[in-house]
C-alpha cells in the first residue's frame, strides 16, 4: 500500500565535518535560543513538543533524515537533565552540610528530576540538531525555497 506520508531525502550520509571552537559556540548561542542552527533567525520549535518543518528564514529543512531523526535528542536531553540534577543535590548537599535533609532529599530528588527532563525536552531537540550541523553541515539540497511575505 503506497504511503501517503512524503518521506524526507536522507542526507545522513553527508560528509563530516571538524568543527571550530567559533563555530560551536556559535551554534551553542542559538541552540539556547531555540533558534535555527543555519541561520540563527528563525525559530526551530512551534510548540512544547512540535518542531517547525523548516525554518521561515533560511529554509533549512529541520528533520535532516528519515521520521526518527530527534531520537537522538532523547541522550542530549537526558546527559543535560542529570547534569543540572547532579549539581542541584550536589550544591544542596554542600549548603546544608553537616545536616543534610536525607528524607527530604529521597523524595524531592525524583521529582526535580522528573521536572527536569520534561522542562527540557523540548530543548534537548534543539541541541541535538545544533551538534548534527556542527558536525554535517548544511548543505545546498537541504535548504527549501522560502516565501516572501
Amino acid at each position: 500500500m503506497p504511503t501517503t506520508k512524503p518521506t524526507n531525502k536522507r542526507t545522513t550520509e553527508s560528509a563530516l565535518d571538524m568543527p571550530s571552537a567559533g563555530r560551536a559556540l556559535l551554534l551553542a548561542s542559538r541552540a539556547l535560543r531555540l533558534r535555527c542552527p543555519n541561520c540563527g533567525k528563525g525559530p526551530v520549535l512551534s510548540g512544547f513538543n512540535t518542531v517547525h518543518n523548516h525554518c521561515s528564514a533560511c529554509g533549512f529543512r529541520f528533520t535532516r533524515s528519515d521520521d526518527n531523526y530527534f531520537s537522538g535528542a532523547m541522550f542530549f536531553g537526558m546527559m543535560i537533565g542529570e547534569t543540572l540534577a547532579v549539581m542541584a543535590i550536589g550544591a544542596a548537599i554542600w549548603i546544608t552540610y553537616p545536616n543534610i535533609p536525607w528524607t527530604f532529599l529521597q523524595y524531592a530528588i525524583p521529582v526535580v528530576l522528573l521536572g527536569v527532563m520534561i522542562a527540557l525536552f523540548p530543548v534537548s531537540r534543539v541541541v541535538w540538531l545544533a551538534i548534527d550541523v556542527l558536525l554535517r553541515p548544511v548543505e545546498a539540497s537541504e535548504l527549501v525555497p522560502v516565501s516572501g511575505g
